[in-house]
């Protein structure tokens, strides 16, 4: 009798072992197929040829959405964000780069340096490479 639940105990670690290894390579960078990670370069490299900084960056706020929303977050991307924090490694960056896309939506007249563009489009990429498509 103290067999039967020693083992049964064993397999139920190990089924919890195996069940939180696969929710951390979900939630890291795994997950992606080729397949995917080629079609969201496609999208990332059509933004970055974009000559409009100011559609560029709505573009790549837009792909970092939907990146995060299909490694399995949910809200707005600004919850999103603070979600899946660990995932960046310059995070304040991620933030900065999606606050100026929420400026220039909601915002009239807002003027973007190229400059400030350029890095909010940096931020966008290290991000992109963090969470495993780049």
């Amino acid at each position: 009798m103290n067999n039967l639940l020693l083992w049964g105990l064993v397999i139920f670690v190990l089924v919890d072992l195996v069940i939180v290894i696969f929710v951390l390579y979900k939630r890291r960078g795994g997950g992606f197929t080729q397949q995917e990670k080629k079609h969201y370069m496609e999208h990332w490299n059509r933004i970055k040829s974009d000559s409009d900084l100011r559609h560029a960056i709505m573009d790549a706020d837009k792909l970092l959405d939907q990146l995060l929303q299909r490694k399995g977050y949910s809200g707005n991307l600004g919850e999103k964000l603070k979600k899946s924090g660990k995932l960046f490694t310059d995070l304040n960056g991620v933030w900065a780069a999606h606050k100026l896309r929420n400026r220039l939506a909601h915002e009239l007249d807002v003027k973007v340096s190229a400059d400030e563009g350029r890095r909010a489009l940096r931020q966008f990429e290290r991000a992109f490479s963090d969470i495993g498509i780049l």
